[in-house]
């Protein structure tokens, strides 16, 4: 005999799920937190001024990456991994809150088309 789920507990799932991408914009996704297991702006910005250098960029990723890799994660898109050009939109040498969270958008957005 097969069990199915009350339609309400469908639904909460789907609110839920929908309401919380929906919140993620470029203009949040550095103030509420990123995405499942996408990293917040603090994180690489080491030294707290408001924005992250080369320096602190590399610094971060690779203890994030040697953190995730001692906990038994996959590195299987490591490879593919954005490199800092790639989020300092206006070459400035550094990236703002606003380019990080940008960023993020994007990168939810690609996991929503593979995934859909």
């Amino acid at each position: 005999m097969k069990k199915r789920l009350p339609v309400w507990v469908f639904l909460l799932f789907v609110l839920a799920g929908g309401n919380a991408l929906a919140q993620c914009t470029p203009e949040t996704a550095g103030k509420m937190g990123p995405g499942p297991g996408m990293p917040d702006f603090a994180e690489f910005d080491l030294d707290g001024d408001g924005a992250i250098v080369s320096a602190e960029f590399y610094k971060a990723r690779g203890e994030r990456m040697a953190e995730r890799a001692k906990a038994g994660g996959k590195m299987k898109h490591a490879a593919n991994a954005p490199v800092f050009e790639d989020l300092d939109l206006d070459a400035d040498g550094k990236i703002s809150p606003e380019e990080f969270a940008t960023h993020q958008s994007e990168e939810m957005a690609n996991r929503r088309g593979k995934d859909g």
